[in-house]
């Protein structure tokens, strides 16, 4: 029987062909159906929280799926019986690109089928199916494996935003070696986690340089002041800085600069720039 589903999970894995660059951050519902089976309490919740941890993809659970369609989403999933085109309805309804639906059911062992459904085509575009000793648990492990043959390797793909304020206008904006403009600018949406060099520069003005870490589906805030070049120091080159999160001092070398990161609307985290 485990040979015969390992059979089975390549050739549904290989005969379907994933999305072309689908969008990471778009809405994904995550559902669970069970055939008669009691069996692997909560893997839907473990994928869910999985995939929330690898991707930046927007995640509907059974609870906030039931929130947005109803109170008969239970009866829906139970009539649509795993098939694609009707799970493409309640997909349809909260307004989700995917249905992911986590499926259980028991042949002697215990088959587990994961299917991703685009909303649009109304089909399955990529289906797994595993055989487990009845009482085991999947790893974390197989888990991972299962999601990176689920999902498209863009949808991996993880970002964090940059918002740059500057106190000039026509300022140079670089970050990560690449011109993003002149200020005033909107916020960058990047690649992350990764770290990138934000400089800041104008012609007759000192330039402002800071390294930052940006972590992913976070946001960070970069306040630059930028001064005259052989003019009188900025008040926060000589003082101490005293923001909510800490205080910073004023380098020997040059102003000390502060950005603030976002995880909330309160959070605050200065961390250090300089005026070259």
């Amino acid at each position: 029987m485990r040979s015969l589903i390992a059979a089975i999970a390549i050739i549904a894995a290989a005969s379907v062909i994933a999305h072309a660059d689908p969008d990471p951050k778009r809405k994904v519902v995550v559902l669970e159906y069970r055939s008669h089976s009691s069996a692997l309490k909560g893997i839907a919740a473990r994928i869910q929280e999985t995939m929330g941890k690898q991707t930046s993809l927007q995640l509907l659970g059974l609870d906030q799926t039931r929130t947005q369609y109803g109170a008969d989403l239970d009866a829906a999933l139970v009539k649509c019986a795993g098939e694609a085109d009707c799970l493409a309805g309640i997909g349809h309804k909260v307004g989700a690109s995917d249905v992911v639906l986590v499926a259980v059911s028991e042949l002697g062992d215990v088959i587990l089928t994961i299917q991703r459904i685009d909303v649009s085509q109304k089909k399955a575009v990529t289906r797994i199916a595993d055989s487990l000793p009845a009482g085991a648990e999947p790893t974390e492990d197989q888990i991972n494996g299962y999601l990176a043959r689920l999902l498209a390797p863009t949808d991996f793909m993880r970002y964090g935003v940059i918002d740059i304020v500057a106190n000039l206008p026509d300022a140079i904006v670089t970050v990560g070696n690449q011109s993003r403009g002149k200020t005033p600018i909107k916020p960058l949406k990047l690649p992350a986690p990764a770290e990138y060099v934000v400089k800041i520069e104008k012609e007759g003005y000192e330039s402002f340089t800071s390294r930052i870490n940006l972590p992913p589906d976070g946001e960070l805030k970069v306040e630059a002041n930028l001064s005259l070049k052989g003019g009188e120091r900025a008040w926060y080159a000589h003082w101490y800085v005293l923001v909510p999160a800490g205080i910073i001092v004023a380098g020997a070398t040059g102003a000390t600069i502060y950005y603030v990161t976002r995880s909330g609307p309160s959070d605050t985290v200065p961390v250090m720039g300089t005026i070259e």
